[in-house]
């Protein structure tokens, strides 16, 4: 996986859905498409036994292939999508199963997507427009835990986010590279890639002045531990970097846009480092007194 993310789907939007549907029928599972089928962003495929199938991931994985190469990869898809169903409910792990599979992760506020009513309102703040959920790492599936599914659970609340942490700061990362100097990449195909900046240090060690980051998607960490009089230069093409990834029309981001914002943290406190231009919608960045205080401490060390 490159750091700029996955190509958008070329497939016909109809032909996937067909295509999807075939392989749910051979599975033994009749399905129905809400809403239009050519809207991949919101179209869903409603089984006769009340299970959903989503398709905008699905239509990254098969862009690009020839016919059959997204035949196998559909098929594949929904292979592991059923077995997924036959795994255990949260809410049956026991307590150490529970400890092993529980993750932290950095959700959008408010994702906006109709398909996805989980009830998150025990999630905690993070920084401006993300908020911090658990989920449950399945071999084959995550799925975010709700509100009222904690009160199931055999460990606490407070239990469950101190273990998914160090959960998260464990996952693998595929690539940790200093792009530009100053300026670090982490990125995987792991979902809690993102996730990692709740823990900066545990990732880039010690930063004493703070870290300018952003998590554009969920598989990509950007970062800029403030350092040294060149920092600023740093932060700023790590803006550069972070437009780039939020605007080039030849590519995707896994699981849509976690935060279009460069961020700023230092002490346990995020804050946002950047903002857009209301008339041209261009990103500036936006340095508040903390912020300006890190880089002058920087720059006299």
């Amino acid at each position: 996986m490159g750091w700029f993310g996955r190509k958008k789907p070329e497939t016909e939007a109809t032909s996937l859905v067909a295509l999807a549907q075939r392989a749910l029928a051979e599975r033994g599972l009749e399905t129905t498409v809400e809403p239009p089928a050519g809207d991949l962003e919101h179209a869903r495929l409603v089984g006769t036994d009340g299970r959903v199938f989503l398709l905008e991931n699905l239509a990254s994985q098969v862009q690009g292939e020839p016919p059959a190469t997204q035949a196998d990869i559909v098929a594949e898809h929904f292979d592991r999508m059923i077995q997924a169903y036959s795994e255990p409910p949260v809410e049956e792990l026991g307590p150490d199963e529970l400890r092993d599979r529980i993750r932290l992760r950095v959700l959008a506020e408010d994702s906006g997507v109709p398909s996805d009513p989980t009830d998150l309102s025990y999630a905690r703040p993070f920084a401006p427009g993300l908020v911090l959920g658990l989920c449950v790492d399945y071999p084959t599936m995550v799925s975010t835990i709700s509100t009222p599914t904690l009160s199931a659970l055999p460990l606490g609340v407070d239990e469950l986010f101190a273990i998914g942490q160090l959960n998260t700061d464990d996952e693998p990362v595929d690539e940790h590279t200093e792009l530009a100097p100053g300026v670090f990449v982490v990125e995987g195909e792991s979902l809690f890639v993102a996730s990692k900046a709740v823990n900066l240090p545990a990732v880039f060690g010690a930063a004493p002045y703070g870290t300018v980051f952003a998590v554009p998607h969920r598989h990509l960490l950007l970062a800029v531990p403030i350092r040294d009089a060149d920092s600023i230069r740093a932060v700023q093409t790590l803006a550069g970097m972070l437009v780039q990834v939020l605007t080039d029309t030849g590519r995707g981001l896994p699981g849509g846009v976690l935060s279009p914002l460069l961020f700023f943290s230092r002490n346990g406190r995020v804050s946002a480092a950047s903002g857009f231009d209301e008339e041209t919608g261009a990103m500036r960045i936006e340095v508040d007194e903390r912020f300006q205080q890190a880089l002058e401490q920087a720059a006299a060390a």
